[in-house]
């Protein structure tokens, strides 16, 4: 029961987007004007279920071949033997199952993108379409999931109508997802173990990429910018805790590993680092007022 339970919290890959998913979620929720309440926890937990349910189906499908490469076997917990392919796929139903019913709660909008998502998700990985094997499919469905829609649906869960903020952070989130995702395929073409889920990069070629990851970095340069000092999206003391975190976060990381030649795992902490600032800095905005207001601490 204990190595099940184990397989199926690695199937899951909650440590892959845990903290990622918080911030679209939180800034499309902070968009549509909207306060901590049980609605953020609700539209919190279904985007992580979501996106969980995209990680589970990527990895029943490729437990095949996970299971005959020396690098891929033990990452998989079906084809490390951790979990059988029955109880995955059990699971991964009841995921997507109750992603729905989490979203139908929300109300029209959020369910109809919720579904939008489960339905990304599926196609991504599952062999007879398998999205993430075509190119730009790859790049724009995985923006998608794990930035845009979670964005939409925190958004639409608290505001029925755009209004004339939605647009910048939403941009933001997706341009910065796009440069980080191709940056992560251009690393991993260029690593010794060469992943299949870089479709686009090969398709555009090392120039192309790499005018478009310049792109992406002013558009989201840009947007960002306007998304934190010009909209007023959230007040500046957010964006200074950001800052102070993940210099909190990075500051170990960076003392541990100056000695070491370890580019590559500095530069995934520091996305980590910052991921986790983010995430908990926006939580914050929402939270410390509700907690103010409940226990009249009598902060301004």
């Amino acid at each position: 029961m204990k190595k099940t339970l184990k397989g199926l919290a690695k199937l899951t890959r909650f440590s892959e987007y845990g903290y990622y998913v918080i911030v679209p979620t939180l800034l499309g929720v902070a968009a549509a004007k909207g306060m901590f309440s049980w609605q953020l926890l609700l539209v919190l937990l279904a985007n992580w279920m979501a996106v969980g349910f995209a990680y589970m189906v990527d990895d029943i499908e490729d437990a095949p071949d996970d299971a005959l490469s020396v690098t891929r076997v033990n990452r998989n917990p079906i084809s490390s033997g951790l979990i059988a392919p029955k109880t995955a796929r059990i699971a991964t139903l009841i995921m997507g199952v109750s992603a729905a019913v989490l979203f139908a709660g929300l109300g029209l909008w959020p369910f109809i993108f919720g579904m939008i998502s489960l339905t990304f998700g599926y196609l991504y990985s599952v062999k007879y379409v398998q999205l993430k094997s075509i190119a730009y499919f790859d790049i724009v469905i995985r923006s998608l999931l794990l930035s845009g829609l979670p964005f939409l649906c925190g958004y639409f869960s608290f505001n029925s109508r755009l209004n004339r903020i939605w647009f910048w952070p939403f941009v933001f989130v997706i341009a910065i997802h796009i440069y980080l995702q191709l940056k992560r395929d251009v690393n991993d073409l260029s690593s010794a173990s060469k992943t299949k889920k870089s479709r686009t990069v090969r398709h555009l070629g090392e120039r192309s990429v790499t005018s478009l990851m310049i792109a992406m970095a002013i558009l989201g340069a840009f947007t960002g910018i306007v998304t934190f000092f010009l909209i007023d999206l959230v007040p500046s003391w957010v964006v200074l805790m950001m800052a102070i975190l993940a210099v909190l976060f990075i500051l170990p990381v960076w003392i541990k590993l100056r000695r070491e030649d370890a580019e590559m795992a500095t530069e995934v902490f520091w996305r980590s680092a910052v991921e986790r600032a983010a995430a908990l800095a926006l939580f914050l905005y929402f939270l410390l007022p509700w907690l103010n207001q409940v226990f009249q601490l009598g902060w301004k």
